[in-house]
C-alpha cells in the first residue's frame, strides 16, 4: 500500500512552524512593547532628577533666606539698633561713640553669613545710612554706591524709605528687591522709631557670589539652566549668565507645589521644572534640553532595533530547520502504519491524527481481547473456587497443578477463608456490586505482597480464599486483621459503607478449603445470633465449655427475684444471665435451650390465674423464642414475659396490700343482689382483678367465699320477703335469682327447708 499523502497546508510540519513562529513572536512583541515605553520611562526619570536637583537647589537657598530673615530679625530687636533709631539730629553728635560700636557689631553679624554682602541700617530721622564699613548721608551714600543700584536716587530712596506696603506694622514681613544686578532683602523698621514722620529699615545685598557657587555645586546644572524668580517673574539669580535667558510667564503656584513640562525653545525640545520657595515668594526653574537625557537612551532604542530585526532572522532559520528535522521520524511513522493501516481508515487531518487513529485501533483490538481472556478467567476462577469451597475437590489434585491450571497466585498449602457482609450507611451509597469491587480492590492493596487473596460469590456474600504465605504461618491473622483495620477506616469514611468479616482458621490442603468455609459460616451465624457489627474468627466463637450454665440454684435465684415483682431489678439480673452465657462460648443449640428456660422460669413466677395475654388471645412465647435469630431478638421476647409477670404480681401485691376489698366487695353486694347477672365474674370485672382470684382474696380477709356471700345475702333478703307474705315467684325475682326452682334450691341448701315451709312456719 502506497504511502498516504496529505495536503500541504494540512501537514504538521506547517503547524510546527506557525507554533515556533508563535513562541518566537512572543519576545519580539515584548521587545516591541519596550521599545515603545522607552520614551515614557526616560521622560520619567527625567523628571524625577529634575525635581530632585531642584529640590536640592530650594532647600540649599532657602536655608540661606532663613539665615538672612532671622539676622534682619535679631537687629530689628537689638537695643543698640534701636537706640540709633530714635537718635535724632540734636543729639547725634553726643553719640558719636556709640554709632561707633553699632557699626562694629554690624561688622561682627555680617562675618557670620556669606550670604549677605553687607548691612545697611537707614534711619528716617537722620536720613543717613550706617554699614559696617560707614556711616553717612544718603545721597553720599547713593554716589558711592550707585553700581549696585539700577534705580536713579530718588526711586532707591523711596524704596529704602517704604520698604514694602506693611511698614507701619511692627515686625513687618520682608522683602526682596532687585537693583541691577544685586537683589536686597529689605526690612522696614519704622515701628520701633518714636516717630512715624520718618521711615526707617534694613537693607541686606545678597551676596550674588555665593549662591552662583550654590548652583554651580549642584548636580546637572552645568547641563542646563537653573533661575530663581521673584513674584514679578523678575530673575533674581541664574547660574549661567551668558546664555540668553527664556521669558517666564508661569504665574505663581502654593508653597512648595512642583511642576514638570515640556516646552520647545528656538526649535529644541526642553523640560522645564519649578518648585516655589516655603518661605519666600520664589520660584526655582529648571531648563534642560532633552537631548541630554536621551544621549544614552538612542543608543539603547538603536540596539533594540537590531536586536528586534536579528531575532527576526535567526529565529526563522532554526524554525525552518527544527521543523524539518523533527518532521522526519513522524513521515517514518506515516509510513509504517499506511502499510498495516486498515484500509476503512477515514481520511486524516493531519500526520498525528492518521498515526493517532491507528495506534489507537490497536490498542482498542489488543485491549478487547485481553478483557475476553479475562473475563473469561474470572469466571472459570469463580466456577473453581465455588466447587472448592462446597467440598467438590478434585481427584488426584494438588495446590501447585491446580494455580497452574487456573493462573491462581497460590504459594504454599494453607488456606483460610473470609466472608464479609457489606451494606451501606446512607441511601446514596454505592450498589452491591460496585461495593463488591470496591472491597476487592482495596483489600487487595492494604495485603499486598503478603498473601495471595482469591474472591469469589457463594450465596450473595462476597468471600475471600486467602492463600497464607509460606513464611508467614505464625502471623497471617495479624497480617490480615491490619488490612482489614486499614480497608474499614478508609472505606467507612470514603464511601459510607459498613462491612463485617467472619473468618475461618488455617487449614491444609485444597480438602481443608471446605473445612475453613464451614467454620467461616460458623463465625457468621454467631456473629448474627450475638447482633453485634464487629468482625469475628472461627476461632473466638469455637465452643469450649458444654456445661450447663443456667443451674438449678440460678434458676431459683431468678424465680425468687421475679416474684417480687420488681422489673429493674429483674431485668438486670437476666441481662447478668445473658452476658455470661454469650461469653462462655456456648453453642447456638444450647444458647436457644437456655433462652427457653428462662421463659419457663418466668412463667412459673406469674401468680395462678394470671397468665400472659396479648389482645384477647392466649400468647404462645416458646413460639415465639424458637423464631428468633438474634440475642436482641431473644432479650425482646424475653423482656415482653417479664414485663407482664412482673405487672401482675404487682397487681396482686396491690390488692393484697388494701384490707378493705373485701368490705368493698361486701357493700357492692348487698347493693346488687336482686341483678340476676350478680357473679364473681362480674364482680372481678368491677374491680379489675381476675375472678378467682378476687374469690380468694374475699375468702382470705371475710372468712367466707364470695359465691356463698352473694347466695346468703339474697336468701337473707328472701326471708324477710317471705316474712311479708310476698308470693315466691316475686320473691325470685326481687332477690336476683333466674328462677323460682332456682330460688327453691338455694333456700332448701342454706336454709334445710323450702321457702313455703319457711313461710307457713312464720
Amino acid at each position: 500500500m502506497n504511502q498516504q499523502k496529505f495536503a500541504f497546508s494540512k501537514s504538521i510540519a506547517v503547524k510546527w512552524m506557525v507554533s515556533y513562529a508563535v513562541i518566537m513572536l512572543i519576545p519580539l512583541i515584548v521587545s516591541a512593547i519596550i521599545y515603545m515605553q522607552t520614551k515614557q520611562i526616560v521622560e520619567y526619570e527625567i523628571r524625577r532628577a529634575s525635581e530632585a536637583m531642584l529640590k536640592q537647589v530650594k532647600y540649599m537657598v532657602d536655608s540661606e533666606v532663613n539665615q538672612a530673615e532671622k539676622l534682619a530679625m535679631q537687629l530689628s530687636i537689638n537695643s543698640d539698633v534701636n537706640k540709633f533709631l530714635k537718635m535724632s539730629p540734636l543729639s547725634e553728635r553726643s553719640e558719636s561713640f556709640q554709632i561707633y560700636k553699632i557699626r562694629q557689631e554690624l561688622g561682627k553679624y555680617k562675618s557670620t553669613n556669606d550670604f549677605i554682602k553687607g548691612i545697611y541700617l537707614y534711619s528716617g530721622k537722620l536720613d543717613k545710612i550706617l554699614t559696617d564699613e560707614t556711616y553717612t548721608d544718603t545721597r553720599t551714600f547713593y554716589d558711592i554706591n550707585h553700581q549696585l543700584f539700577a534705580a536713579s536716587y530718588p526711586e532707591w530712596l523711596e524704596t529704602i524709605r517704604n520698604p514694602s506696603a506693611h511698614a507701619n506694622r511692627q515686625m513687618s514681613a520682608m522683602t526682596f528687591e532687585r537693583s541691577g544686578d544685586t537683589v536686597f532683602l529689605l526690612k522696614s523698621l519704622t515701628a520701633i522709631s518714636e516717630s512715624n514722620t520718618a521711615s526707617s529699615s534694613l537693607l541686606f545685598p545678597l551676596n550674588t557670589a555665593t549662591v552662583q557657587t550654590m548652583l554651580e555645586n549642584v548636580d546637572w546644572v552645568n547641563r542646563g539652566e537653573v533661575y530663581i524668580l521673584d513674584q514679578q517673574n523678575h530673575i533674581l539669580f541664574r547660574n549661567n549668565k551668558g546664555s540668553k535667558a527664556p521669558v517666564f510667564t508661569y504665574a505663581a503656584g502654593e508653597d512648595g507645589k512642583m511642576g514638570t513640562s515640556f516646552l520647545e525653545i528656538d526649535g529644541a525640545e526642553n523640560m522645564i521644572s519649578f518648585v516655589t520657595s516655603d518661605t519666600t515668594d520664589w520660584r526655582y526653574i529648571s531648563v534642560f534640553p532633552s537631548k541630554v537625557f536621551w544621549e544614552k537612551a538612542r543608543d539603547i532604542r538603536t540596539m533594540n532595533l537590531l536586536g528586534l530585526l536579528a531575532c527576526f532572522l535567526i529565529g526563522g532559520a532554526v524554525i525552518y530547520f527544527f521543523a524539518r528535522r523533527n518532521y522526519n521520524p513522524v513521515r517514518e511513522l506515516v509510513h509504517v502504519f499506511s502499510l498495516f493501516g486498515k484500509k476503512e481508515t477515514s481520511p486524516a487531518l493531519d500526520e498525528f491524527s492518521f498515526i493517532r487513529e491507528n495506534a489507537l485501533a490497536a490498542l482498542k483490538e489488543r485491549d478487547d481481547m485481553s478483557s475476553r481472556q479475562h473475563k473469561q478467567l474470572r469466571v472459570i476462577q469463580a466456577y473453581y473456587l465455588s466447587r472448592m469451597l462446597k467440598g467438590q475437590v478434585e481427584e488426584a489434585g494438588s495446590v501447585q497443578e491446580a494455580a497452574a491450571l487456573y493462573h491462581l497466585n497460590w504459594r504454599s498449602d494453607h488456606f483460610a477463608v473470609l466472608l464479609f457482609f457489606i451494606q451501606p450507611l446512607e441511601e446514596d451509597a454505592p450498589s452491591a456490586e460496585l461495593s463488591n469491587f470496591i472491597v476487592t480492590n482495596i483489600i487487595m492493596d492494604n495485603v499486598g505482597e503478603l498473601h495471595s487473596l482469591s474472591f469469589t460469590d457463594m450465596d450473595g456474600m462476597l468471600t475471600a480464599i486467602i492463600n497464607i504465605h509460606p513464611e508467614r504461618l505464625e502471623y497471617w491473622k495479624e497480617d490480615m486483621e491490619q488490612a482489614l483495620a486499614k480497608t474499614l477506616e478508609f472505606i467507612g469514611r470514603r464511601y459510607r459503607l459498613q462491612i463485617v468479616m467472619a473468618g475461618s482458621g488455617r487449614q491444609l490442603g485444597l480438602a481443608g478449603m471446605h473445612q475453613a468455609y464451614l467454620q467461616a459460616l460458623g463465625a457468621q451465624e454467631y456473629r448474627l445470633l450475638l447482633e453485634e457489627n464487629v468482625s469475628i474468627w472461627y476461632e473466638e466463637i469455637e465452643p469450649v465449655a458444654v456445661d450447663y450454665h443456667f443451674s438449678i440454684n440460678n434458676e431459683l435465684a431468678f424465680i425468687n427475684v421475679v416474684k417480687t415483682g420488681d422489673l429493674d431489678k429483674a431485668t438486670e439480673l437476666m441481662d447478668e444471665i445473658l452476658h455470661s452465657l454469650f461469653n462462655n462460648q456456648s453453642s447456638i443449640e444450647m444458647l436457644k435451650y437456655t433462652m427457653i428456660d428462662l421463659a419457663s422460669s418466668i412463667m412459673k413466677s406469674a401468680p395462678p390465674g394470671t397468665g400472659p395475654q396479648q389482645q384477647g388471645e392466649k400468647w404462645p412465647p416458646l413460639k415465639h423464642l424458637v423464631a428468633c435469630t438474634t440475642r436482641g431478638d431473644f432479650r425482646k421476647e424475653l423482656l415482653l414475659i417479664l414485663h407482664m409477670t412482673c405487672s401482675r404480681i404487682i397487681e396482686r401485691k396491690s390488692l393484697l396490700s388494701n384490707p378493705g376489698i373485701g368490705e368493698q366487695v361486701s357493700v357492692y353486694v348487698q347493693r346488687n343482689y336482686m341483678d340476676v347477672n350478680l357473679s364473681v365474674s362480674m364482680i372481678g370485672a368491677e374491680f379489675g382483678i381476675h375472678a378467682q382470684y378476687v374469690s380468694r382474696l374475699f375468702k382470705e380477709q371475710m372468712g367466707q367465699g364470695l359465691y356463698d356471700f352473694i347466695n346468703q345475702t339474697r336468701i337473707s333478703e328472701a326471708k324477710l320477703l317471705l316474712q311479708q307474705g310476698t308470693s315466691i315467684e316475686e320473691v325470685a325475682v326481687q332477690t336476683g335469682f333466674s328462677s323460682s326452682n332456682a330460688f327453691i334450691r338455694v333456700f332448701k341448701k342454706y336454709e334445710g327447708l323450702t321457702p313455703g315451709k319457711y313461710k307457713n312456719i312464720q
